[in-house]
């Protein structure tokens, strides 16, 4: 996607105050989302973590534990001890790999995800509901714009290590 000029010092100002308010609401998008995990999470009595990795496997599929961990960018031990209690509370089940028997993979529980998508059922009604009012262009931008913010964070991220 290529970038657009604008004309003149009024359209610079102008330009520089959308892409002032995009990032301000991007920043505030991360708080209310958080917020929005947190109250979820409490519902099925997760912490933010737990729902985050549950939320990786339910998208992304079984994994390792050490895959899962390098996922969220959680040490081991730590991750060990999040997997422990996901599958004492039947969130989660661990399995050897077929094709690797060494390799453990973690699973979700699909009949208890069930509560967590239920949760979230509103909320994506409601995304839908939004992108319905985008045409084809405007929503392979958005989807394009998402994608390399999400490219971003995971490289900001690294830079901080883990």
């Amino acid at each position: 996607m290529s970038s657009v000029p604008s004309t003149g010092a009024a359209g610079s100002r102008e330009r520089r105050r959308t892409m002032n308010q995009i990032t301000d609401t991007i920043r505030e998008m991360g708080v209310v989302m958080t917020v929005l995990n947190l109250r979820a999470g409490e519902q099925v009595g997760l912490r933010d973590v737990e729902l985050k990795a549950l939320d990786v496997l339910m998208r992304d599929g079984a994994m390792s534990a050490k895959a899962l961990g390098q996922r969220l960018g959680i040490h081991p031990a730590t991750m060990t001890g999040i997997l422990d209690k996901l599958e004492k509370s039947s969130w989660v089940t661990r399995e050897r790999s077929p094709e690797d028997r060494r390799v453990v993979l973690i699973e979700p529980v699909r009949e208890r995800v069930g509560e967590i998508v239920r949760l979230f059922t509103g909320m994506n009604t409601m995304a839908v509901g939004l992108l319905d009012r985008y045409d084809d262009e405007k929503l392979e931008a958005i989807a394009g714009f998402l994608d390399s913010m999400v490219t971003m964070a995971k490289e900001a991220s690294k830079e901080w290590g883990a």
